[in-house]
């Protein structure tokens, strides 16, 4: 997966209800991050599907998935231990895709639990 569609891929996995927000007035358009979310959840290439997304939000007002990308950061894959294990986390840990597959991350709060990953249903994985 190119480095553009696994940001992409993160950008709807963290933000997938704003999305359907900005398109509750297209035609299909919840179908639209739905149909990125299934062909990421099957473990193939969500670039078209992505592009269907981006272009829906693109013309309902110029703004694309980017209007949602901000603080996005990478982070490579993490096989580290599982997230609320061992130790309490410190507020500046970070977390990210828990297969490795977008760009998606999380830093926590002490008191805030873990998000889970809208493709596999796991919890975002502590990374580096």
């Amino acid at each position: 997966m190119s480095e553009d569609t696994e940001t992409g891929l993160g950008v709807v996995c963290e933000h997938a209800s704003a999305v359907r927000d900005r398109l509750r007035r297209v035609h299909g358009g919840s179908a639209l991050v739905d149909a990125v979310l299934v062909a990421a959840r099957e473990g193939g290439d969500v670039a078209a599907e992505l592009a269907c997304l981006q272009e829906a939000l693109v013309a309902i007002d110029g703004r694309g998935l980017s209007a949602h990308a901000d603080g996005i950061r990478y982070v490579g894959p993490a096989d580290l231990e599982v997230p609320g294990t061992g130790l309490p986390r410190p507020a500046s840990a970070l977390f990210g895709c828990p297969q490795g597959r977008c760009v998606r991350t999380w830093e926590p709060t002490p008191a805030e639990d873990v998000p889970v990953c809208l493709v596999s249903g796991a919890p975002l994985r502590s990374g580096r």
